[in-house]
Parts: C-alpha cells; structure tokens; sequence
C-alpha cells in the first residue's frame, strides 16, 4: 500500500451512467472518509452507457472510429461532471482537459475528476497516465459487478477463475485479445499497461457495485479483488 497516501480511483462508466443519487451518495461519503484521513485522491470515469448508445449509433452511419473516440471523450467528461458536482467542495465542476490541468487541481489540494482526454486512448489510460502525474503508486479499479481480474475465460464461463494476483504480464496476456474500438475498451488496455508498467504503479482491479469499497482498501487494507504489479 502506498505510503505516500495518494491514489487514483478509476470507475467505470457504468457505475455513474445513469445517474443514481443513492450511489453518489456513498461516493462521495466514501471518498469525504478517504480524504478526511489524509490520502491524496484523483478520479477518473468512463463514459459507460452514454457513450455506448451514442456510439453504436453513428458507426451504423459508418462515422470513423476517430470521430467516435471524440464523442466517447464528451460523454466521460460529461459522467465526470456529475461525479465533481456529487463531490463539490472537494472538487472543482470545471473537468480538466489534459494533465497539466489535472496536476494544478491536485496541486491546489482539490480532487481533479477527469473524464477521457484524447482519441485512442481509454479512460484507464488517462487514469494511468493521472496516476503517474500526482506520484500515485495505486490506481483503483472499479468495475461494475466484476470482482476482478479473470484468467481462462470471461466471469461466469465454464473454467474461468478469479486471479488474486498477476504481474503486468500477465495482464497483458489477458487483454491481448480484446478490442480496442470505440466504446468498446474492456478492463484495461495495452497503453495503461505500458504506463503502469514504467512507473511501477500497482493496479487493484474489485467490484465497485458498494463504493465503500475504496475506503475498506485504502484505510482497511483490505485484499480484495485482483491486485496487478
């Protein structure tokens, strides 16, 4: 566990879109006690269902996968914004664009929520690149009713199984195979593993379905999920 108390919480898309008040609530409940205790935080949000519906849409129409890219962007900044407003004081609305603006939020003692940042990257990029930027030697993955990393198979197929723990590896093995279209980044991909990797930035991968889940991690130390480094 990071002894330099700062992480990056990544959460899937589809854990803020649609929007439930009961959830945002604990949210930003969770993250109060996090930070109230003295860990650093930024956050990252996938654009999920928005995203997916917009997107299957216009590639009907045959819209290159770039132009999707760019509308998969505006609807993660779009979640990000509902999660800063859940989160505000804490965290200012104005959702950075690159970076360099992400590290000036942070550096003024606010969380900075960020939604997708450029084309062809996913948001666990921008979450691995965040991650590397504010010195965060954890990045916590929060997936929407997956309880981590599953190796022979997808969750709930015959002989698939729950990792507790793989190397960077061995988590690029696993996604290898997976597609990297718009609105379709699964899990992770190869450019968040490439920056993890680099800066030896530990990945948690749990079910975040209970936001509560980032306080029993980072103040419990609790071992749950799959934990990649």
């Amino acid at each position: 566990m990071s002894e330099r108390k700062v992480a990056v919480v990544k959460l899937s898309g589809s854990l803020v879109s649609p929007p439930s008040p009961p959830y945002l609530r604990r949210l930003r409940d969770s993250v109060e006690r996090v930070r109230s205790s003295g860990w650093r935080l930024g956050i990252v949000v996938g654009g999920g269902a928005t995203a997916r519906s917009y997107i299957t849409a216009l590639r009907e129409l045959g819209v290159p996968e770039s132009i999707l890219d760019e509308v998969g962007i505006e609807s993660a900044v779009l979640n990000a914004m509902v999660v800063a407003s859940a989160l505000y004081p804490y965290s200012p609305i104005e959702i950075p664009r690159n970076v360099r603006e992400a590290l000036t939020v942070f550096e003024e003692g606010l969380i900075p929520v960020l939604g997708g940042l450029q084309p062809g990257h996913s948001t666990n990029a921008v979450a691995a690149v965040l991650a590397e930027t504010i010195g965060a030697d954890l990045l916590l993955n929060l997936l929407n009713g997956v309880a981590g990393v599953y190796a022979g198979g997808a969750p709930g197929e015959p002989g698939a199984r729950l990792l507790k723990a793989a190397t960077y590896d061995e988590l690029e093995d696993i996604i290898r195979d997976k597609r990297s279209l718009a609105g379709t980044y699964e899990l992770f991909d190869s450019v968040a593993v490439s920056v993890v990797r680099r800066s030896r930035i530990k990945v948690r991968f749990v079910d975040g379905k209970n936001p509560e889940v980032i306080q029993r991690i980072l103040l419990n130390q609790e071992d749950l999920g799959t934990l990649v480094g």
